[in-house]
């Protein structure tokens, strides 16, 4: 498999930034960019990488902090579902005090869509209840989920801040996640990796035959 996924920790909370990217078209996407666009910029070099997009799981101050700097340092666009966009132009909302727009080559998603981005096919699954907007990226070729704040290593995001909610956080894992093949890995916006399996018996799902 040609689609490689390296995780950058950054910030004081240790977000897991992602990058994403075929080895042979060497056109990568940033997932979350939490803190510290500068070295989040010296991974891509280092990689020899060149960004094409900035996919955002949900619109946290500790995903978007270097949202900014590398959207302009790259030109590149802006991926989040629209539901996190008034979260993402208030930083009290956010929780960050920092306020970010949307600009015209930025894209809104709905969930559902198929992307293809550098090479890569990204199913796009809405699972609100971390944020109104909670967004996975899902990549079947390569066998694994972006699944931001809505799941961890057996446990999920928090529901008590604005905009959360526990009831659809729980049917976004029931009816998103849970379902995905039971060998994706699961790469969590904090903390390390899980896999769809091991959650499936945390959470006494059984999948139907």
């Amino acid at each position: 498999m040609s689609i490689k996924l390296d995780c950058i920790r950054v910030g004081m909370l240790e977000t897991n930034c992602y990058m994403v990217y075929d080895e042979f078209r060497k056109e990568a996407i940033i997932t979350d960019p939490g803190d510290n666009a500068a070295f989040i910029e010296e991974c891509a070099k280092e990689r020899d990488v060149k960004p094409v997009a900035i996919f955002l799981t949900h619109a946290h101050a500790d995903h978007i902090l270097a949202l900014e700097e590398l959207r302009d340092h790259y030109d590149i666009p802006v991926y989040l579902h629209e539901a996190d966009v008034p979260m993402l132009a208030d930083g009290r909302k956010n929780l960050g005090g920092q306020s970010i727009s949307l600009r015209e080559k930025d894209v809104q998603l709905k969930g559902g869509e198929t992307l293809l981005i550098g090479g890569m096919r990204i199913e796009v699954m809405h699972t609100p209840g971390h944020t109104p907007g909670g967004t996975c990226y899902y990549f079947p070729e390569a066998n694994f989920v972006l699944a931001g704040d809505t799941m961890f290593f057996r446990s999920w995001g928090r529901t008590d801040f604005p905009g959360g909610d526990e009831n659809a956080l729980m049917k976004s894992i029931w009816e998103k996640l849970l379902p995905l093949p039971e060998e994706t890995t699961v790469f969590p916006g904090h903390d390390r990796a899980t896999d769809i399996k091991s959650e499936r018996r945390m959470h006494g799902y059984k999948a139907e035959s």
